[in-house]
């Protein structure tokens, strides 16, 4: 899954990311006996807390400062989670970010950190490192 795209300015691309970004991390936590990927949150979100999701997402990933925290909520559902944008850096003359994720719906958790660098195109790319 690692080297999905999503475009930070579009929506319908972010979705995309965060849908790559949620099946990412259960392979590699399922590999290492973990988590089970049938409890992630994201498995209990309706599609309205996933456009708020990516819309967070975008938000955070072009106009967040490293360190301060994002709050993300549906009412209507209780799902809800925050972005911390961890630390900016350059990669291979790429701009880069460690975004750490962490959302909770229908009493499930998960956090994770993904590194993501923004290709010439603007394009973002989950670093598999």
């Amino acid at each position: 899954m690692t080297g999905k795209n999503f475009r930070g300015e579009s929506s319908g691309m972010v979705i995309r990311a965060v849908a790559v970004m949620t099946l990412l991390f259960p392979a590699v936590a399922i590999a290492a006996n973990i988590f089970s990927a049938r409890d992630l949150p994201v498995q209990f979100m309706t599609d309205e807390d996933r456009e708020i999701l990516m819309s967070a997402v975008e938000d955070v990933l072009v106009r967040g400062k490293d360190g301060e925290s994002s709050h993300w909520e549906n009412p209507k559902t209780g799902a809800h989670g925050d972005l911390t944008p961890r630390a900016s850096f350059e990669r291979a003359g790429q701009p880069c970010r460690d975004l750490e994720v962490a959302n909770s719906a229908k009493g499930r958790d998960n956090r994770m950190i993904l590194t993501l660098c923004k290709q010439a195109d603007g394009e973002w790319k989950i670093d598999p490192r």
